[in-house]
């Protein structure tokens, strides 16, 4: 889908399925890796996720850059 990522950023990929905000530390293959993780839940809440997250990036519906 995207060439580029903004990688070494604070983001918020969304799939169909669940939603995580992280800092994107890079793409490894098919995967985005995200360090500093936390799963987005509804009504506000979240969970810190330990260690890395990998999200297939064909999942991804859209990514968010945070300010």
């Amino acid at each position: 889908m995207f060439e580029r990522y903004p990688t070494l950023r604070r983001v918020i990929v969304n799939t169909s399925e669940h939603s995580f905000r992280g800092v994107l530390w890079r793409r490894r293959g098919d995967y985005l890796v995200l360090r500093n993780a936390e799963l987005l839940k509804p009504k506000g809440e979240t969970v810190p996720l330990d260690g890395e997250v990998m999200v297939f990036a064909a999942k991804v519906e859209f990514l968010q850059m945070v300010a």
